[in-house]
C-alpha cells in the first residue's frame, strides 16, 4: 500500500505544478475516492511528521520553512525521502531547493468534501420534497395527506411547528 501512496504523490507532481496544481490533481484527476484522498493526505502528513526528528539539526531556517522544506522532501517522491540525509537537507536550504507547500495541495480536498455535503443536503432535500408531493397526492395514507394539506396552509409560524413536530416528516424545509 505504501508504494501505491508514494505514486499518487509522485503523480500529484508538486515540483511542476505546484500546491493548487497537485491539489486538482489529486481531487480531479487521480481518480480516488473521498477516502482515499484522506489516506494519501494522512500518509503524506505521516512522513512529513517522521522528518521532524531526523532533520532538526538543520541550520538557517524559520519553524515555518522547515515545515516547507519536510513537506519538498516528501513532494519529492519516495526515493528522495528515503535517501535523505541532514547533508542533503542543509544544502536544500543552502541552495533555496525548496518551495512553499505541498501540504497545502491538501486544502482541496477539504473542498470536494464541502461539496459532497451541499449535495447531500440538496439529495436529501429533493427527496422529502417528493414525498411530501406524493403525501399530497395521498400516496403514503390519508393522515399524511390531511398533514400536507394543512403544512401547505398555515403561516410561516405554524409551519415551522409543525415542521418541529414532525420532522421526519418535514425536516428542515422550512
Amino acid at each position: 500500500m505504501e508504494s501505491v501512496m508514494w505514486q499518487v504523490i509522485e503523480d500529484m507532481n508538486f515540483n511542476e505544478r505546484g500546491h493548487n496544481g497537485a491539489g486538482l490533481y489529486l481531487t480531479n484527476e487521480s481518480g480516488l475516492s473521498l477516502d482515499g484522498m484522506r489516506k494519501v493526505e494522512s500518509f503524506a502528513r505521516l512522513k512529513c511528521r517522521a522528518l521532524y526528528q531526523q532533520l532538526f539539526d538543520v541550520k538557517g531556517v524559520s519553524d515555518d520553512s522547515y515545515d516547507d522544506l519536510r513537506w519538498q522532501i516528501v513532494a519529492n517522491g519516495e526515493e528522495f525521502y528515503n535517501n535523505i540525509t541532514v547533508e542533503k537537507a542543509q544544502s536544500m536550504i543552502d541552495n533555496n531547493e525548496f518551495t512553499e507547500s505541498f501540504g497545502y495541495a491538501f486544502h482541496q480536498i477539504d473542498d470536494v468534501e464541502k461539496l459532497i455535503e451541499e449535495e447531500t443536503a440538496i439529495n436529501e432535500r429533493d427527496l422529502q420534497l417528493a414525498h411530501l408531493e406524493e403525501c399530497r397526492q395521498g400516496k403514503h395514507g390519508s393522515f399524511k395527506q390531511v398533514l400536507v394539506s394543512a403544512f401547505d396552509k398555515a403561516d410561516n409560524g405554524n409551519k415551522m411547528k409543525l415542521s418541529l413536530g414532525f420532522q421526519n416528516m418535514f425536516g428542515d424545509i422550512v
